[in-house]
């Protein structure tokens, strides 16, 4: 993935040539609407690629004149001749050592730009970040800020965390500049309890397109658009070859695949499982609410994953983490599965030369947006709930995963790392490279996605999740941000992934699997 030119204007690849992988400039950002309404972004799940480190340096030299837009605009004033030092957990940084030494590099120069501003970053995978700053906080020693994700809000509401209204409401960027699923994360019940998020990831359909070409699929947007089309491709494939047609990433931690393609049974950007009612304390569940008008379309939805991963994933998939996948399917074991992000260097790490789109049906892997419900799927499939129900493409956008939060010390350090949320938020030197490069993800302001676009050439898998953020808009957004409920992260991951997970691997029936959802989730907010 090459950089685009910066004198003239070249890019090393002829931008009016348009390939598979390629799509040319002009007829992508035409598809996508200039791009500036691009909907909810979300934020990548509880996975790495490669695992925790921890790091206490602050990073290497970095140059300081990089022409970029390092207006943090904080209000703040972290300058003067006090030494400050920061303590800055965070997880993005243990990705891979790519963008951990862009970080690095990057760190260094805000250290150069503030003067008297020291930055100690220490890493921990997304796995094992929520248990660190438990141990953290507990102790009575939190960082100064942290990639705290969900686990932000409790802090927030047990008073660990302060309010951040004032930090971003005294800015001129924000929250305007906020990307929709910032604006839904960072705030509870009116409340903004986050700083926001660096950036965000979509869920989508990926596929073998050598796989899918070998069962007769053509056309795959048009063949794979509705669950109908999709399931027909999938039996083929389950019939005809001996690769595993569909993989499901069942273990619970990974499991965000069904947040994603839940949404597809609806319009408008409804939310499945739970809607807010006068009463903020006693929301409204709708999985196996039999009076609710919408439970049909959640409940089925829910039989669908666990009964396409029995009919058609492999035994594994209970346990299966969404980091296996890229090589399963590189190697021809895997045709499709519902958990793709945008990220193509996840791909590359196996196969260099990875030949990402159509590309006539000899491409290694190509993004799709999840299938729509149409309404012949519940009778093909045998979902009675879902006869004759009609959604909409639609998919997950993890947000809530990385928002980043200041937490309680003194003015001048939460000012001083306001200032570097900022820098990591709008600094286009580290913003670009970092998601157009080192981790190819949707940035955590809106007018920098254009930027990204703009600067670089991208896979057609990335190009592809920001078209699907952009074009179906409302239907990407972060589960669980809108309930406004204490215990979001516990009901996300264990009530309604755990659940699920455990049908998948046969601990309890396909049927039962709604109704146990629903009364974990009663008991988690005692109703």
């Amino acid at each position: 993935m090459s950089r685009s030119g910066t004198g003239s204007g070249e890019r090393s690849e002829d931008a009016s040539t348009e390939t598979d992988e390629h799509p040319s400039r002009r007829r992508f950002m035409q598809s996508t609407a200039a791009a500036s309404t691009v909907g909810a972004l979300g934020a990548l799940a509880g996975c790495t690629g490669g695992g925790g480190e921890n790091n206490d340096d602050s990073g290497t030299d970095s140059n300081t004149d990089s022409g970029s837009d390092s207006n943090t605009d904080s209000g703040s004033d972290s300058s003067g001749s006090e030494s400050i030092t920061i303590d800055y957990l965070n997880a993005q940084a243990a990705e891979n050592s790519s963008i951990k030494s862009h970080f690095q590099e990057s760190l260094s120069t805000f250290e150069e730009q503030q003067g008297n501003v020291t930055v100690k970053m220490q890493t921990a995978s997304y796995g094992d970040i929520r248990s660190k700053l438990a141990s953290t906080v507990s102790s009575g020693n939190p960082p100064t800020m942290a990639e705290s994700g969900g686990g932000g809000l409790q802090f927030y509401l047990d008073g660990k965390v302060p309010d951040h209204s004032p930090f971003i409401e005294g800015t001129d960027r924000l929250p305007g500049d906020y990307t929709a699923a910032n604006l839904d994360s960072a705030k509870y019940r009116g409340e903004y309890w986050s700083a926001g998020g660096m950036r965000h990831t979509n869920s989508n359909l990926g596929i073998n397109p050598k796989l899918f070409s070998q069962v007769g699929v053509s056309d795959p947007a048009s063949e794979l658009s509705t669950w109908s089309g999709f399931l027909d491709a999938v039996r083929r494939i389950d019939e005809q070859t001996d690769a595993i047609a569909y993989e499901e990433t069942g273990v619970p931690g990974d499991l965000e695949s069904y947040w994603g393609y839940a949404r597809t049974a609806y319009t408008g950007g409804t939310d499945p499982w739970m809607r807010q009612s006068d009463d903020p304390e006693h929301p409204t569940i709708v999985v196996a609410n039999e009076d609710h008008e919408d439970q049909g379309k959640t409940d089925g939805m829910i039989k669908t994953c666990v009964k396409m991963a029995h009919e058609f994933s492999s035994s594994e998939s209970a346990q299966r983490g969404d980091e296996e996948i890229p090589s399963l399917m590189l190697t021809g074991r895997v045709a499709s599965f519902n958990y793709a992000v945008p990220t193509a260097n996840r791909w590359r790490a196996i196969k260099e030369d990875v030949q990402f789109g159509w590309n006539g049906g000899e491409g290694d892997f190509m993004l799709l947006p999840h299938p729509k419900v149409d309404a012949e799927f519940g009778s093909n499939f045998g979902i009675s709930e879902l006869e004759g129900v009609e959604g909409e493409h639609g998919g997950h956008m993890w947000a809530l995963e990385q928002q980043q939060t200041l937490f309680n010390a003194s003015d001048t350090k939460q000012n001083a790392a306001w200032d570097l949320n900022m820098f990591l938020l709008g600094d286009d030197e580290f913003v670009l490279p970092a998601w157009g490069e080192h981790y190819e993800s949707l940035p955590g302001l809106q007018p920098k996605l254009q930027k990204i676009l703009d600067e670089y050439e991208l896979a057609q898998s990335t190009e592809q999740a920001y078209k699907n953020a952009d074009t179906y808009g409302e239907q990407y957004s972060t589960t669980g941000a809108s309930w406004d409920v204490r215990d979001t992260d516990p009901i996300r991951w264990t009530d309604i992934n755990e659940t699920i997970s455990e049908a998948i691997a046969g601990q309890h029936t396909i049927e039962e699997t709604p109704s146990l959802v629903r009364s974990r989730i009663q008991d988690r907010l005692a109703q």
